[in-house]
């Protein structure tokens, strides 16, 4: 009897092909402690926890700046009725001194007759 080599067990992973070249397998978190070793549904919810938390805190921030936005707007309208409403009064001022000028005008003619 011949003793038969036993074969060598294909490994589970990708093979290049050349001999010479080592298999390749996936990469292993085994260097970590296992304190803080995580499988990838924790890694994962976590994760989205802080998409959340990004999520959220942009949209504070957002309407944080849409109230600014706002008030200075309201701020603007506030100003410009208020400015139009000095024009008004300054075209009033002006239109009363001329017709207190067309009546002493008209009253001094009146007194000369």
């Amino acid at each position: 009897m011949t003793a038969k080599k036993p074969e060598p067990q294909e490994p589970m992973t990708r093979v290049s092909g050349k001999d010479w070249k080592m298999a390749k397998t996936p990469t292993r978190r085994s260097q970590m402690p296992n304190a803080l070793k995580q499988t990838y549904s924790e890694r994962m919810a976590k994760t989205k926890q802080l998409n959340i938390a990004r999520d959220m805190a942009k949209s504070m921030k957002q309407e944080k700046i849409d109230d600014k936005r706002r008030k200075r707007e309201i701020t603007e309208e506030r100003k410009k009725i208020q400015e139009e409403k000095e024009r008004i009064a300054s075209l009033a001022a002006k239109m009363s001194a001329n017709k207190l000028k067309r009546l002493k005008k008209k009253a001094g003619n009146l007194k000369g007759r």
